[in-house]
């Protein structure tokens, strides 16, 4: 295999890669050997290879392009069609806006309420006075304005996000 076919196979996986974004070959909770990214270049190659000669022509990573991008197509539209399917509650086939906002709503989690009174319990007595929630707010404003001006800039603010 020369150079060339190599840079082509490659720029086909970055490709196919990007266009089905969807489904990635790896999640972040796994890891992905040489060894195993070896095996998938070689296993795509192949794939892209549909005359059998050894090389890939134009024709052919146009081709391995867009059965990629169909896949990925059809998995957005089951994916979108089981989310529809979720918040279509009475199951009649059209959401209605309560429906919509009944089953997009934030919902807090124990853990992040726990957390955030932590940050204002400063005496740790389970409950949170007056002082003790301004302080942590100023604290958290006067973390913000870095120039001390004692004005929060959109820059400033937006720095933190």
């Amino acid at each position: 295999m020369n150079i060339r076919t190599i840079l082509v196979a490659t720029t086909l996986i970055l490709a196919s890669a990007a266009a089905s974004a969807q489904t990635p070959a790896v999640t972040p909770a796994q890891t992905l050997t040489r060894a195993q990214l070896s095996q998938r270049i070689e296993a795509d190659f192949k794939a892209s290879d549909t005359n059998g000669d050894g090389k890939i022509s134009k024709a052919e990573i146009q081709a391995a392009m867009q059965r990629r991008a169909t896949q990925a197509t059809t998995a957005l539209h089951q994916q979108q069609q089981a989310e529809f399917n979720k918040l279509d509650t009475n199951k009649d086939g059209r959401l209605t806006l309560a429906e919509y906002q009944a089953g997009t709503a934030i919902t807090l989690r124990p853990e992040a309420v726990d957390r955030r009174m932590q940050q204002l319990d400063a005496n740790r007595d389970n409950v949170v006075t007056a002082a003790e929630f301004r302080a942590v707010m100023l604290g958290e404003f006067d973390k913000l304005d870095t120039n001390k001006d004692g004005v929060l800039s959109a820059q400033e603010a937006g720095a933190q996000r």
